[in-house]
């Protein structure tokens, strides 16, 4: 197995897990009110915004996969592994981020409420 082929189905599990997560995230936001949301990402929100400085790191690390995807040379395996590699990071930092906000919103306990 060569790494592009590597590349491809970590690619594709990894947005597969971004879909669950984005499903599951507005599932909770669309049946709890808004106030208990607030109160949610307040109490945890010290936790949240140290995951949203690394999802921004991994928005720089898509732009510049796409600096690399313009100025590549068709064909090469070292500029295709690098944009891999880039993506990945990108599509990790965002699964990491919609966990903890699921997390986040999600009830802890049933008898909370």
């Amino acid at each position: 197995m060569n790494s592009i082929s590597i590349f491809n189905f970590m690619d594709l599990a990894v947005r597969l897990c971004i879909v669950i997560l984005s499903l599951l995230t507005s599932h909770l936001l669309l049946k709890l009110d808004a106030d208990v949301i607030r109160s949610r990402i307040y109490v945890s929100f010290k936790n949240l915004k140290k995951y949203f400085i690394f999802l921004s790191i991994g928005f720089l690390l898509y732009l510049f996969e796409a600096l690399v995807s313009v100025n590549s040379i068709p064909g090469s395996t070292q500029n295709d592994a690098a944009k891999g590699i880039l993506l990945t990071i990108f599509q990790f930092s965002i699964l990491v981020f919609l966990y903890h906000l699921y997390v986040a919103i999600k009830v802890p306990d049933r008898r909370i409420l």
